[in-house]
């Protein structure tokens, strides 16, 4: 498909995810009819199809603007799945993406309860068994993993920190614990391992100097939300009549400036995105640094707009009856999705003052 068809198809699955959001968020359940039209959809292989990052991370946005809970689990689902790549034997790597194109579902478990940002330095000790290693821990924040085949998981494994993709078999227990703020629609479960196989097969080569699809489409799910709170705004602002003269909330002017401040912070936030995103597609060895600059501008924007819109509407937009005050909720995730903002500006302060050691996984 080109990257128009993509975009399209992003719009039509991003339409039926809107349709069902209040539900799933009121209700605390994973949005199933999202999954089961992606896994039918060539969005979901367009990664491994050739994809570039900037049409990636377009197609999260787009979704995230009908569903950012579904959008988050579906980078998730999409950062294991690529994972498979990264595996030794190629047999396995055709096999997987096989199971991939027919619909398995992936899931991230590498946070840990003890971990914080630091998911790609696992804590947990994994013992030395025939045929790999066994695992007893817990993984926390796994979005979507109740409906996951297949984990993307770690552990320390000989004093080194290794990285499986792993079968999610009768060992690894879900905790039903999931009962946040925003974000409810993920079911970001704890799981438990007990003596978990991680087989020595299963093995995976990251390269963490290569582009993934986690950190490449972490900025773009917070301008989804983004858009999604200014478009409320000016249909808001355009459709509220005020007494007695009954103009439009829009006439006065500032509600105009209001909009104006938004417009210009996403704006600001989309193309740094843009700009994140050609870096990957070029290779350029300073992307990192742009997704993780572009990661906090957006995840700024998507509150600063969100809230900017939900004092727009006024108490008309602190009732549930209306989606922005899931979308401020929402937005609240991004600064404290790893890294967070804290922990990337300490980062790029370092590097930039040749202070930096060796940087957090």
């Amino acid at each position: 498909m080109t990257e128009a068809d993509l975009l399209k198809e992003a719009e039509r699955i991003q339409a039926l995810l809107a349709a069902h959001a209040a539900r799933h968020d009121r209700d605390t359940t994973f949005p199933e009819e999202g999954r089961e039209a992606m896994v039918g959809s060539p969005l979901n292989a367009a990664l491994l199809d050739g994809a570039s990052w900037l049409t990636f991370g377009r197609i999260v946005s787009i979704l995230s603007r009908g569903d950012a809970s579904f959008a988050t689990a579906w980078l998730m689902h999409q950062g294991s799945a690529e994972a498979l790549r990264s595996l030794g034997d190629p047999a396995q790597v055709s096999s997987f993406e096989a199971e991939l194109r027919g619909g398995a579902w992936f899931g991230n478990a590498l946070g840990e309860p003890t971990s914080g940002n630091q998911f790609l330095m696992p804590q947990q000790q994994a013992r030395r068994v025939e045929g790999g290693w066994r695992l007893s821990g817990a993984k926390r924040f796994v979005s979507g993993g109740e409906h996951a085949k297949y984990l993307l998981t770690s552990a320390v494994c000989e004093g080194q920190p290794r990285f499986f993709l792993i079968d999610k078999e009768d060992s690894i227990r879900v905790e039903e614990i999931w009962d946040p703020m925003g974000m409810r629609a993920t079911r970001s479960q704890l799981l438990h391992f007990q003596d978990t196989l991680l087989p020595e097969s299963r093995v995976l080569k990251l390269d963490p100097t290569q582009p993934s699809a986690i950190p490449a489409g972490l900025s773009w799910i917070s301008v989804g939300i983004a858009e999604a709170a200014m478009g409320f705004a000016i249909g808001y602002a355009k459709e509220r009549r005020l007494p007695p003269e009954n103009k439009p909330l829009a006439d006065m002017q500032w509600i105009q400036m209001a909009v104006a401040d938004m417009s210009i912070r996403l704006e600001a936030a989309r193309s740094l995105a843009m700009r994140s995103a050609t870096a990957a597609d070029q290779r350029a060895p300073d992307f990192p640094f742009l997704q993780m600059q572009a990661k906090v501008v957006a995840n700024e924007a998507a509150v600063s707009i969100s809230t900017a819109a939900l004092e727009l509407a006024g108490g008309s937009g602190y009732l549930r009856s209306r989606p922005i005050e899931r979308y401020v909720r929402d937005a609240m995730s991004g600064p404290v999705m790893a890294w967070s903002a804290p922990v990337i500006r300490d980062f790029l302060g370092k590097a930039l003052l040749g202070l930096m050691g060796p940087p957090p996984a």
